[in-house]
């Protein structure tokens, strides 16, 4: 009987085929002529919205299995609000196929002409309702996204993507959504996603609206160049506001003390310093004055496609049973294994079971020393590898330079000769060094990577006991050897990693040099 409860809780009804989209494609997907967006519903007066795919890579056959995302920023001075941390991401869909779960996001910001179709006016929209809609509360974007879910489940499932299932339903984002759609998601470069934008300093005007090109006024969607994702406006234009409340970060986790709402993003108000993916503001629910929802004129709002967890008495079964064999898995967290052994070998009498739990304690205690050397051996080959990676990528600079001088040698060459063989055979010269140039700069982004990986498995996978023991040991081998080379790297790269400890959030340039400073 409770089977078929949930059944008829989770079916779908039969398919409504979609109203038909009248309005101009620059309404709702204005960059569709170079790019169109993964996904684009229907709205009702013949509105559309268009959304983005966010791949979030996990084992899509377990539901239980989701993707670790450090997210936040290093710097101290706005660390109680937004210090890095640890979040757990997964899409609310799957794909068997490939492996992967994802959700989608607005591409844009939702407009004046979508916030007024939602309320049911249908107005044929003009150029200055794609303007991003601002002058919201947090209870007016919740509303808007129970009435276009509602529209949706009731006149356009069969606008869904077949694999949703026809049950699927808008909100707004969460912020490990939000800021993991903002920073690039799984198609950014691994070096460049913990980084403070997802920009260079100098490329701001490219990508953001913000107080000093928009005079402090919202202006239409989808001006500025898209993210990684394909996300217009992530950074600027209107404030964005999530789904859950405010909570200060205590050094690296969630402060207990729930607050008000929070915004991401930043608006044509925000200053450039305060334009990066890790800032979030907190605001009050309701105004002191009147008691009335606080709203502002920079509030705006971008959906999430998502749906339940538990979508069918199948998947609480699976999920029921992983859990159960997580929870009741011999080694619980917290739990000395080798201890307990050691109790239970203690407690029994019998001489011949106190025998074989005496061989089991010996094989425990030498898996568990194989298990320690063989991380210390990771440790050691990882933190060896970064060494030979500075030394790599400091030759790589300096041949870089030499052929720099090289070109230029040529193109000076070029500029004096007259004879037009000769000419040409210095042009081919030239645009054969800049082909090896431009093969270096490959191969040094390449070893920066590398580096990169190499830093963040030392900081993040492996203890720093074991880190520091491994280091210990290699220092005292690499000097018995007298590879005083590799050495002064090993001792370069130890630093790096102090450092890359408390800022895995530098630039791909910062990075680089980091490990050719000194």
């Amino acid at each position: 009987m409770r089977a078929l409860a949930f059944a008829l809780l989770f079916l779908p009804a039969a398919a409504i085929a979609a109203p038909e989209v009248t309005w101009e494609a620059e309404q709702y997907d204005p960059a569709s002529d170079t790019q169109p967006a993964d996904l684009v519903l229907p709205m009702p007066c013949g509105g559309a919205m268009a959304f983005q795919k966010v791949t979030v890579p996990v084992e899509a056959e377990n539901p239980l299995d989701d993707r670790r995302v450090r997210v936040g920023q290093s710097q101290k001075n706005t660390g109680f609000s937004d210090y890095l941390h640890t979040e757990y991401l997964r899409g609310a869909f799957t794909d068997a196929g490939s492996g992967e779960s994802y959700y989608y996001i607005g591409r844009y910001e939702i407009t004046a002409a979508q916030a007024r179709a939602l309320r049911g006016d249908c107005a044929v929209p003009d150029r200055k309702d794609r303007t991003a809609q601002g002058g919201l509360s947090w209870f007016d974007a919740i509303d808007l996204s129970r009435a276009y879910s509602e529209w949706l489940l009731a006149n356009a499932t069969d606008a869904l993507p077949a694999a949703l299932g026809g049950v699927a339903w808008l909100r707004l984002p969460t912020e490990v959504e939000w800021e993991y759609a903002a920073r690039g998601g799984a198609v950014i470069d691994p070096i460049e996603f913990p980084q403070r934008r997802f920009f260079g300093e100098e490329d701001i005007d490219r990508f953001v609206k913000f107080a000093s090109n928009s005079r402090g006024k919202l202006l239409p969607v989808g001006v500025r160049d898209p993210n990684p994702l394909g996300l217009y406006d992530i950074y600027g234009n209107a404030e964005e506001l999530m789904l859950e409340p405010y909570r200060l970060n205590a050094v690296g986790r969630p402060h207990g003390q729930v607050g008000g709402i929070v915004t991401r993003g930043g608006s044509v108000k925000s200053t450039d310093e305060e334009i990066y993916s890790a800032r979030r503001v907190e605001y009050p629910l309701f105004k002191a004055a009147d008691g009335s929802p606080l709203t502002s004129d920079m509030f705006g709002a971008r959906f999430v496609l998502s749906r339940n967890v538990t979508t069918s008495d199948g998947v609480v079964s699976d999920i029921h049973d992983r859990w159960i064999g997580i929870a009741e898995a011999p080694t619980g967290e917290g739990t000395d294994p080798l201890s307990a052994l050691t109790s239970l070998v203690e407690e029994e009498i019998d001489p011949r079971k106190q025998a074989a739990l005496t061989g089991l304690q010996l094989e425990f205690r030498r898996a568990r020393e194989n298990a320690s050397t063989a991380f210390a051996e990771a440790a050691k080959s990882t933190m060896l590898s970064g060494a030979v990676l500075i030394g790599a990528m400091r030759d790589g600079v300096a041949t870089l330079r030499k052929r720099q001088s090289d070109v230029r040698a040529v193109v000076d060459e070029i500029g004096v000769t007259a004879d037009q063989a000769k000419r040409d055979v210095l042009n081919r010269t030239a645009g054969l060094i800049v082909q090896e140039m431009n093969g270096l700069r490959q191969l040094q982004r390449t070893y920066l990577l590398s580096y990169s990986r190499a830093l963040s498995t030392l900081a993040n996978d492996i203890s720093p006991e074991i880190t520091d023991k491994s280091f210990r040991l290699l220092v005292d081998e690499l000097t018995l050897a007298n590879q005083d080379q590799i050495l002064a790297s090993l001792q370069l790269f130890w630093v790096d990693l102090d450092t890359y400890r408390t800022q895995p959030d530098m630039s791909e340039g910062e990075l680089l040099n980091l490990a050719l400073s000194r």
